[in-house]
Protein backbone atom coordinates (compact mmCIF):
# COMPACT_ATOMS: atom_id res chain seq x y z
CA UNK A 1 0.00 0.00 0.00
CA UNK A 2 1.85 3.32 -1.21
CA UNK A 3 2.13 6.18 1.64
CA UNK A 4 1.38 9.40 1.34
CA UNK A 5 2.27 12.46 2.70
CA UNK A 6 -0.35 15.08 2.59
CA UNK A 7 0.66 18.47 3.63
CA UNK A 8 -2.27 21.21 3.56
CA UNK A 9 -3.59 23.35 6.29
CA UNK A 10 -7.16 23.35 5.21
CA UNK A 11 -9.02 20.78 6.81
CA UNK A 12 -11.44 20.74 4.07
CA UNK A 13 -9.47 20.22 1.80
CA UNK A 14 -7.46 17.48 3.38
CA UNK A 15 -10.28 15.68 4.51
CA UNK A 16 -12.16 15.29 1.07
CA UNK A 17 -8.09 14.39 -0.37
CA UNK A 18 -7.62 11.62 2.96
CA UNK A 19 -11.24 10.35 1.98
CA UNK A 20 -10.29 9.80 -1.38
CA UNK A 21 -7.02 8.33 -1.31
CA UNK A 22 -7.92 6.06 1.47
CA UNK A 23 -11.37 4.70 -0.45
CA UNK A 24 -7.97 4.08 -3.47
CA UNK A 25 -6.16 1.92 -0.90
CA UNK A 26 -3.53 4.35 -0.48
CA UNK A 27 -2.34 5.18 3.32
CA UNK A 28 -1.90 8.96 4.14
CA UNK A 29 -0.33 11.14 6.92
CA UNK A 30 -1.76 14.35 6.94
CA UNK A 31 0.33 17.56 8.57
CA UNK A 32 -0.66 21.21 8.37
CA UNK A 33 2.93 22.45 9.25
CA UNK A 34 5.87 22.47 7.13
CA UNK A 35 8.23 22.34 9.69
CA UNK A 36 5.93 19.13 10.78
CA UNK A 37 6.44 17.60 7.27
CA UNK A 38 10.01 17.75 7.24
CA UNK A 39 10.27 16.01 10.53
CA UNK A 40 8.09 13.09 9.37
CA UNK A 41 10.05 12.95 5.79
CA UNK A 42 13.00 12.24 7.83
CA UNK A 43 11.56 9.64 9.86
CA UNK A 44 9.57 7.86 7.56
CA UNK A 45 9.85 6.42 3.87
CA UNK A 46 6.95 7.75 2.03
CA UNK A 47 6.24 6.72 -1.56
CA UNK A 48 5.13 10.39 -2.38
CA UNK A 49 4.42 13.69 -0.67
CA UNK A 50 1.30 16.02 -1.94
CA UNK A 51 2.41 19.43 -0.73
CA UNK A 52 0.98 22.93 -0.43
CA UNK A 53 2.86 26.05 -0.88
CA UNK A 54 0.83 28.83 1.59
CA UNK A 55 1.62 26.76 4.74
CA UNK A 56 1.16 28.53 8.04
CA UNK A 57 4.51 28.30 9.50
CA UNK A 58 7.03 28.39 6.43
CA UNK A 59 6.46 28.49 2.61
CA UNK A 60 6.08 25.30 0.80
CA UNK A 61 8.59 25.94 -1.44
CA UNK A 62 11.49 25.97 1.14
CA UNK A 63 9.67 22.64 2.35
CA UNK A 64 10.47 21.40 -0.97
CA UNK A 65 14.00 22.80 -1.49
CA UNK A 66 14.75 21.22 1.61
CA UNK A 67 13.55 17.91 1.14
CA UNK A 68 15.32 17.86 -2.14
CA UNK A 69 18.80 18.29 -0.38
CA UNK A 70 18.28 14.91 1.14
CA UNK A 71 15.70 12.86 -1.11
CA UNK A 72 14.02 11.60 -4.28
CA UNK A 73 10.61 11.25 -2.94
CA UNK A 74 8.41 12.10 -5.79
CA UNK A 75 6.39 15.82 -4.53
CA UNK A 76 3.24 17.22 -6.06
CA UNK A 77 2.19 20.63 -5.42
CA UNK A 78 -1.16 21.71 -5.01
CA UNK A 79 -1.96 25.07 -4.42
CA UNK A 80 -4.06 28.17 -5.66
CA UNK A 81 -1.03 29.41 -6.78
CA UNK A 82 -1.24 29.82 -10.23
CA UNK A 83 1.21 32.09 -11.74
CA UNK A 84 3.98 30.78 -14.86
CA UNK A 85 6.75 32.10 -12.56
CA UNK A 86 5.67 30.09 -9.47
CA UNK A 87 5.39 26.85 -12.07
CA UNK A 88 8.47 26.80 -13.16
CA UNK A 89 9.34 27.53 -9.88
CA UNK A 90 8.26 24.29 -8.17
CA UNK A 91 8.56 22.44 -11.53
CA UNK A 92 12.27 23.13 -12.92
CA UNK A 93 13.74 25.68 -10.48
CA UNK A 94 13.19 23.45 -7.37
CA UNK A 95 12.76 19.50 -8.51
CA UNK A 96 9.24 18.92 -8.49
CA UNK A 97 7.43 16.57 -10.39
CA UNK A 98 4.00 17.93 -11.01
CA UNK A 99 2.05 21.12 -10.67
CA UNK A 100 -1.84 20.95 -9.65
CA UNK A 101 -3.96 24.12 -8.97
CA UNK A 102 -6.61 24.44 -6.92
CA UNK A 103 -9.52 23.93 -7.06
CA UNK A 104 -8.88 20.29 -8.42
CA UNK A 105 -10.68 16.88 -9.29
CA UNK A 106 -9.83 15.23 -6.32
CA UNK A 107 -9.96 12.04 -9.07
CA UNK A 108 -8.08 13.93 -11.40
CA UNK A 109 -5.16 14.42 -8.38
CA UNK A 110 -5.12 10.10 -7.90
CA UNK A 111 -4.52 9.97 -11.85
CA UNK A 112 -1.51 12.04 -11.14
CA UNK A 113 -0.29 10.20 -8.11
CA UNK A 114 -0.78 6.81 -10.01
CA UNK A 115 1.25 8.76 -12.92
CA UNK A 116 4.00 9.68 -10.80
CA UNK A 117 4.42 6.12 -8.76
CA UNK A 118 4.43 4.44 -11.85
CA UNK A 119 7.46 6.65 -13.22
CA UNK A 120 8.86 5.42 -9.23
CA UNK A 121 8.10 1.63 -10.03
CA UNK A 122 5.62 1.75 -7.51
CA UNK A 123 2.42 -0.02 -8.15
CA UNK A 124 -0.39 0.82 -6.27
CA UNK A 125 -2.80 -1.70 -5.37
CA UNK A 126 -6.01 -1.85 -6.98
CA UNK A 127 -8.24 0.00 -5.28
CA UNK A 128 -11.13 -2.14 -3.93
CA UNK A 129 -14.53 -1.27 -5.27
CA UNK A 130 -17.72 -1.74 -4.14
CA UNK A 131 -20.33 -2.58 -6.96
CA UNK A 132 -23.89 -1.36 -6.76
CA UNK A 133 -24.78 -5.10 -6.26
CA UNK A 134 -23.25 -5.84 -3.55
CA UNK A 135 -24.36 -2.01 -1.67
CA UNK A 136 -27.66 -3.42 -2.39
CA UNK A 137 -26.73 -6.30 -0.67
CA UNK A 138 -27.26 -4.51 2.56
CA UNK A 139 -30.07 -1.96 1.21
CA UNK A 140 -33.19 -3.44 -0.72
CA UNK A 141 -34.30 -0.96 -3.04
CA UNK A 142 -38.21 -1.85 -3.96
CA UNK A 143 -38.76 1.36 -6.70
CA UNK A 144 -42.23 0.01 -7.19
CA UNK A 145 -43.34 0.42 -3.63
CA UNK A 146 -40.70 3.28 -3.22
CA UNK A 147 -39.18 1.45 0.02
CA UNK A 148 -35.98 0.68 1.07
CA UNK A 149 -34.97 -1.80 3.92
CA UNK A 150 -31.96 -2.71 5.34
CA UNK A 151 -31.37 -5.98 6.85
CA UNK A 152 -34.67 -7.06 5.84
CA UNK A 153 -36.12 -4.19 7.84
CA UNK A 154 -38.51 -1.27 5.94
CA UNK A 155 -37.09 1.98 6.85
CA UNK A 156 -39.88 4.38 7.50
CA UNK A 157 -38.39 7.19 4.85
CA UNK A 158 -40.79 9.75 2.86
CA UNK A 159 -40.58 10.18 -0.30
CA UNK A 160 -37.73 12.65 -0.74
CA UNK A 161 -35.49 11.04 1.96
CA UNK A 162 -35.96 7.61 0.20
CA UNK A 163 -35.21 9.48 -3.43
CA UNK A 164 -31.35 10.67 -1.18
CA UNK A 165 -30.95 7.22 -0.10
CA UNK A 166 -31.53 5.59 -3.07
CA UNK A 167 -28.96 7.85 -4.98
CA UNK A 168 -26.64 7.46 -1.89
CA UNK A 169 -26.99 3.40 -2.06
CA UNK A 170 -26.25 3.45 -6.28
CA UNK A 171 -23.35 5.70 -5.58
CA UNK A 172 -21.33 4.67 -2.07
CA UNK A 173 -18.21 5.72 -1.27
CA UNK A 174 -17.95 9.13 -2.96
CA UNK A 175 -18.97 12.40 -1.58
CA UNK A 176 -21.84 14.27 -2.86
CA UNK A 177 -22.54 18.03 -2.28
CA UNK A 178 -25.96 19.00 -0.56
CA UNK A 179 -26.74 20.81 -3.90
CA UNK A 180 -26.34 17.45 -5.83
CA UNK A 181 -28.92 15.74 -2.99
CA UNK A 182 -31.42 18.81 -3.39
CA UNK A 183 -31.34 18.13 -7.15
CA UNK A 184 -31.96 14.26 -7.08
CA UNK A 185 -35.71 15.66 -5.14
CA UNK A 186 -36.77 16.60 -8.45
CA UNK A 187 -40.45 17.11 -7.03
CA UNK A 188 -38.68 19.49 -4.04
CA UNK A 189 -40.84 22.03 -2.53
CA UNK A 190 -40.45 25.98 -3.33
CA UNK A 191 -37.27 27.39 -0.97
CA UNK A 192 -36.02 24.39 -0.51
CA UNK A 193 -32.23 25.29 0.72
CA UNK A 194 -29.49 23.00 1.91
CA UNK A 195 -31.13 23.00 5.63
CA UNK A 196 -33.78 20.81 4.11
CA UNK A 197 -30.90 17.87 3.27
CA UNK A 198 -29.36 18.45 6.64
CA UNK A 199 -32.96 18.03 7.74
CA UNK A 200 -33.84 14.91 5.82
CA UNK A 201 -30.25 13.34 6.38
CA UNK A 202 -31.23 13.58 9.81
CA UNK A 203 -34.46 11.59 9.68
CA UNK A 204 -32.56 8.93 7.11
CA UNK A 205 -30.09 8.26 9.94
CA UNK A 206 -32.47 7.91 12.56
CA UNK A 207 -34.56 5.73 10.50
CA UNK A 208 -31.36 3.56 9.71
CA UNK A 209 -30.45 3.19 13.64
CA UNK A 210 -33.74 1.42 14.17
CA UNK A 211 -32.76 -1.41 11.88
CA UNK A 212 -29.05 -1.35 12.55
CA UNK A 213 -27.97 0.33 15.70
CA UNK A 214 -23.73 -0.82 15.47
CA UNK A 215 -23.17 1.45 12.47
CA UNK A 216 -23.16 4.69 10.93
CA UNK A 217 -23.27 4.45 7.18
CA UNK A 218 -23.88 8.27 6.44
CA UNK A 219 -20.93 10.06 6.98
CA UNK A 220 -20.50 13.96 7.44
CA UNK A 221 -17.57 15.43 5.38
CA UNK A 222 -17.66 19.09 6.91
CA UNK A 223 -18.34 21.84 4.33
CA UNK A 224 -18.09 19.08 1.25
CA UNK A 225 -21.35 17.07 1.82
CA UNK A 226 -22.65 13.54 2.61
CA UNK A 227 -21.16 9.84 1.61
CA UNK A 228 -23.01 6.63 1.91
CA UNK A 229 -19.83 4.39 3.29
CA UNK A 230 -19.92 0.45 3.38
Amino acid sequence: MPKILLVEDDKIIAESVIFTLEKDSFAVDWCEMGSDALKLVKKIDFDLVLLDIGLPDISGFDVLRKIRNTSEVPVIITTARDADEDIVLGLEGLGADDYVTKPFNPRVLIARIRTQLRHANIQPETPKKISKSSSEQIFEINKDLHQISLHKQVLELTNAECKILSYLINNPNQIHSKEQLLNIMHDRPRGSSEDTIITHIRSIRKAIKKADIDHEYIKNHRGLGYSLTL
